[in-house]
């Protein structure tokens, strides 16, 4: 039982790894579309002559890049968390699994009682 609740735990985990990467990408989505068209428009007025107010706009875009590199880091992170415990709960699982089969080998007698 022990086993099957540390499966169901870190199953738990991965879900919420997932779902956070998920949101992540979802967010940075979001973020590079609003780095792209402040870059453009960034451009645009730099083309035209350059001031304080549109060297500090080029500064937003750029700090909205590096927003964006920050928040794909971190859903790559959590991505990768996602795998390794993955992993472990699989383990969990098939060890679970293995201690089943063998109980049922120990105590047949169990198994017929579960039958009925």
């Amino acid at each position: 039982v022990a086993l099957v609740e540390k499966a169901e735990d870190l199953w738990g985990k991965v879900e919420k790894l997932r779902n956070k990467a998920n949101e992540l990408s979802i967010e940075a989505e979001s973020l590079g579309q609003e780095a792209e068209d402040s870059a453009a428009d960034v451009l645009d007025l730099l083309k035209e002559s350059i001031s304080e107010e549109k060297l500090e706009e080029a500064n937003k875009a750029q700090n909205s890049c590096i927003d964006l590199a920050s928040l794909l880091e971190k859903a790559k992170k959590s991505t990768e968390e996602a795998d390794q415990i993955e992993v472990l709960a699989e383990e969990a699982l098939a060890a679970s699994e293995s201690a089943l089969e063998q109980h049922l080998i120990d105590f047949p007698e169990d198994d017929e009682i579960d039958t009925m």
